[in-house]
């Protein structure tokens, strides 16, 4: 393996070679281009494209390392056991746990495919700094675990300062398309030596307390562990049993968060956000427990629960005279592959005694973009043919044509949060906004932009002509009980607001 700095000289020699190489190529093309054209520059042309070849493939293989195979949670328990064995031939070790910070909020922000690439390349980032003994495992998309053995005296130093290394090696910027990401790691460790006789098992689970505990922190801390601290084992079955015990017995609910008018400042509508009010743990978040249930092929059974809390509760602001025109609910791909969809939702709506038009179906653009299937396609376009309104959710994310804008009778698209952030101080943010607007305006299609947080957001999206609003700025996502006292006290806000404007004319 090279070291450091023998691999940064060969790096430095192979771009040199390289940037020589593509300007003796260039040189070659343009006499090549004037001279004769004879067989001579041909084969000499060929000959340094194909040395350049080599070269930037020689760099690559520099650049990419030694190959470090990642294991699996049950692969690294097991090499954890081996380690915990007295008879190791590898010495003291450590246990590192480390986790992407903020993930979840990075997914909403720039997207899942931004998450994934700043998951992998953190991943590469990590593996550079292994050594042959060292091993790694990524235990979700956001957390890894590293085993490091024949740990030098004295071994709490050299732990701390490979922790240290890990973490910075994360702080580099990460370009994503034509955004720069910008993560931290927390982390977690355990020496073999506080606990003797144990199992690989209860290593990892003690470095994951450490982990918990470095969270308290804040971002990019790291903590040892403790014996004061017990160890928290992660039992993934356990948690899948959890969500779905949770979903048979109504714990997971729709959240309803509100959509305004840019022109009105009047209520447009709800979106069902689902949440898992936990009894001993409070409310979870979608991302701690919507994997489990997309794993477990439960999604349609999900879309059907908060289908019935969303009508329940339209029902219920018409009965209390609150104006709520129509509610949203998200359908994934599992959901709109089944054949009887379009009548299920039909039946549900009539049964609450509701119009189709009350009840918006998201849908994700990228399902749009690859609906081939023509399943997913008779859908679409049979439940807007019925009259329920349909959503383009995390539009600018996908590839949606405009033709199948219109082939599937979209009704609004919904801009995606990636465009609408730091929106007021960003100008070309702004021309993506008032490009896709003034798309939506010929179409005759509204636009929601989601994920709207701050004063300076909301203004300059409702100036460029944004149809309505959603996001914290307007108000986080409420319970269903808490909606009746929020939409009178924005109703009453309203009415100040105009008297206000009345008086100073």
């Amino acid at each position: 393996m090279f070291d450091t700095a023998s691999r940064s000289k060969l790096i430095g020699a192979c771009v040199w070679a390289q940037r020589v190489m593509l300007a003796i190529l260039s040189l070659s093309a343009v006499f090549f281009f004037f001279a004769d054209g004879g067989t001579t520059l041909s084969v000499s042309t060929l000959v340094l494209a194909t040395a350049m070849l080599i070269v930037h493939e020689g760099l690559n293989k520099i650049l990419a390392g030694p190959s470090t195979p990642v294991m699996d949670r049950t692969q690294f328990v097991k090499h954890l056991d081996t380690l915990m064995n007295p008879d190791s031939k590898l010495g003291r070790s450590a246990c590192i746990v480390l986790e992407i910070d903020d993930f979840d909020d990075l997914k909403m922000s720039w997207g899942r495919e931004a998450a994934e690439t700043a998951s992998g390349e953190t991943e590469q980032r990590l593996k550079t700094f292994l050594r042959g003994a060292d091993t790694l495992a990524k235990l979700a998309e956001n957390r890894f675990a590293i085993a490091i053995g024949n740990i030098r005296q004295p071994e709490l130093g050299a732990v701390i300062n490979m922790v240290h290394r890990l973490q910075d090696a994360a702080t580099d910027v990460i370009e994503v398309d034509e955004a720069s990401l910008h993560v931290s790691l927390s982390a977690g460790f355990c020496l073999s030596a506080q606990l003797s006789g144990d199992t690989g098992e209860a290593f990892l689970s003690s470095a994951i307390s450490a982990l918990t505990d470095a969270r308290t922190y804040g971002p990019g801390a790291a903590r040892g562990y403790s014996s004061q601290t017990p160890a928290q084992p992660i039992q993934l079955k356990a948690t899948m049993e959890n969500v779905l015990a949770a979903l048979r017995e109504g714990q997971i609910k729709p959240w309803f968060q509100p959509q305004v008018s840019t022109d009105t400042g009047m209520v447009t509508g709800f979106e069902a956000l689902s949440r898992w009010y936990h009894p001993e743990k409070g409310l979870i978040q979608p991302a701690d427990f919507l994997p489990e249930l997309e794993a477990a092929g439960k999604m349609e059974d999900l879309s059907e629960a908060i289908l019935q809390h969303a009508l329940r509760a339209l029902k219920s602001w018409d009965e209390q005279h609150l104006d709520v025109p129509h509610v949203a609910v998200n359908f994934a791909t599992q959901e709109l592959r089944n054949p009887g969809l379009v009548e299920r939702i039909k039946w549900d709506v009539d049964r609450f005694d509701l119009d189709p038009s009350r009840l918006t179906i998201e849908i994700l653009e990228t399902v749009v973009s690859q609906a081939e299937d023509d399943v997913i396609t008779r859908n679409i376009r049979a439940l807007g043919a019925q009259g329920f309104r349909i959503d383009l959710d995390d539009f600018g994310r996908g590839h949606a044509s405009l033709s199948n804008i219109r082939r599937f009778k979209v009704g609004r698209v919904k801009i995606d949060r990636s465009f609408v952030t730091r929106v007021d101080d960003d100008p070309e943010q702004q021309k993506m906004i008032a490009a896709i607007v003034s798309m939506a305006e010929q179409l005759e299609i509204q636009t929601v932009a989601e994920g709207v947080e701050t004063v300076g957001e909301k203004s300059i999206l409702s100036q460029l002509g944004c149809s309505e609003l959603q996001g914290f700025s307007i108000a986080r996502p409420m319970a269903v009980e808490e909606t009746a006292a929020w939409l009178k006290a924005h109703a009453a806000e309203r009415a100040k607001s105009s008297e206000l404007l009345r008086n100073s004319r």
